[in-house]
């Protein structure tokens, strides 16, 4: 097997990964659309697949306990995802095409996880520099998004499909290849003692971060399920809708890349406050209005909706006992961004066949309470 440097390998996945990420995520419900599905049912499958990716990370990502293991995983889910994807161009029908969405829902949910753990051993073992790789994601996120917008344009939306099969083929290959230096095994610690999700689940504090967390990330539903079916049907071409999706992407990456001068001073709960009240104006803009100029002002604010929540997040997990960091972790992903955000996208999916834009309405009148619990929260 052929091998290659450990920081070009991350480089290439990061780069092959979000740019699948940049076409799945904004325009899977339209190339379902294309294809028959109604809303309700898209939002039914988007659902499930938020849930599908919780239970797919937790219950994979602890069966890895060795460097040659994550590879060896990565590898496996990479497969099932080219086989699902590539199975899709063939096969007709709701209901294969319900299955094969879910499949590929379970399988995706852990690559991102195991890239990030891959990057953080490199950090550790010879010094990479992860952020700037890491950004390689975020700008491929973009390019694969405003790419494929030209590509429906000219060809339909079933561009969407074959350009995520091609970029998938690429990943797995990629996966196949040795780096160099290999990936060293992590030390185990000893007598580490034992705390478990639950009893932190029912920590007060810990219960009310999850709810204010999970509300203004789980808002972002109905914009990651409908935002490009909801756009597509007033009138905005693919490549607009790529366009705007772009610089939601990439006002978090500017915001990203100066983080640090930006918020330092910034306490946890300011950084929060600032992201529901941009999360509120942004889908009462969302549903007001479908003029371009507009959305692309509005679409700036994923850099707090999205950027500064998710900031503030890691850094109240960061300042968490060392033997605890992981579980609070593991709550944020699965509660907060897993099944918080799979309610806010069902009930989008529910009432999006009558209210249309009017989604976006409900998302921003559902943030209102949290200005409360921010309040009431006790950051220890």
């Amino acid at each position: 097997m052929y091998s290659i440097p450990a920081t070009y390998w991350l480089s290439l996945f990061f780069i092959t990964f979000y740019s699948t990420w940049g076409i799945f995520l904004p325009f899977w419900g339209a190339w379902l659309s294309s294809n028959g599905i109604s809303s309700e049912n898209i939002g039914l499958l988007f659902t499930l697949g938020l849930v599908l990716r919780f239970v797919s990370s937790l219950s994979l990502l602890s069966k890895v306990s060795s460097a040659k293991s994550i590879l060896r995983l990565l590898r496996i889910l990479i497969f099932c995802n080219l086989i699902a994807f590539s199975c899709l161009l063939f096969t007709q029908g709701e209901l294969w095409m319900a299955v094969l969405t879910l499949v590929i829902n379970f399988a995706i949910g852990p690559l991102m996880p195991l890239g990030d753990i891959v990057g953080i051993r490199l950090v550790n073992q010879i010094g990479i520099d992860y952020g700037r790789v890491r950004l390689l994601g975020s700008v491929s996120f973009i390019i694969g998004s405003t790419v494929v917008g030209w590509l429906i344009v000219a060809n339909g939306e079933q561009a969407i499909l074959w350009s995520i099969v091609f970029l998938v083929l690429i990943m797995w290959l990629l996966s196949l290849l040795n780096l160099t230096p290999k990936l060293q095994e992590q030390p185990k610690a000893v007598n580490e003692p034992k705390t478990s999700l639950w009893s932190l689940f029912k920590k007060r504090d810990v219960l009310i971060f999850l709810v204010i967390i999970g509300a203004i990330q789980g808002s972002h539903g109905a914009f990651y399920a409908f935002g490009t079916i909801y756009w597509s049907e007033v009138g905005l071409s693919g490549a607009s809708i790529a366009g705007l999706w772009a610089i939601g992407v990439a006002a978090e990456v500017i915001l990203m890349r100066f983080n640090i001068k930006l918020f330092k001073s910034w306490s946890i709960k300011q950084m929060l406050l600032l992201g529901v009240i941009a999360a509120i104006l942004r889908w009462l803009v969302f549903a007001g209005t479908d003029n371009f100029y507009i959305l692309a002002f509005i679409q700036t604010f994923h850099a707090f909706t999205f950027a500064v929540t998710h900031l503030a997040a890691i850094r109240y997990i960061s300042f968490q006992k060392d033997n605890e960091i992981v579980l609070y972790q593991s709550l944020y992903s699965g509660v907060a961004l897993g099944l918080m955000m799979a309610i806010f996208t069902y009930v989008a999916g529910f009432f999006y066949e009558d209210l249309k834009g009017g989604v976006f309405l409900i998302m921003s009148l559902s943030l209102l309470p949290i200005l409360g619990f921010i309040k009431i929260w006790k950051v220890e």
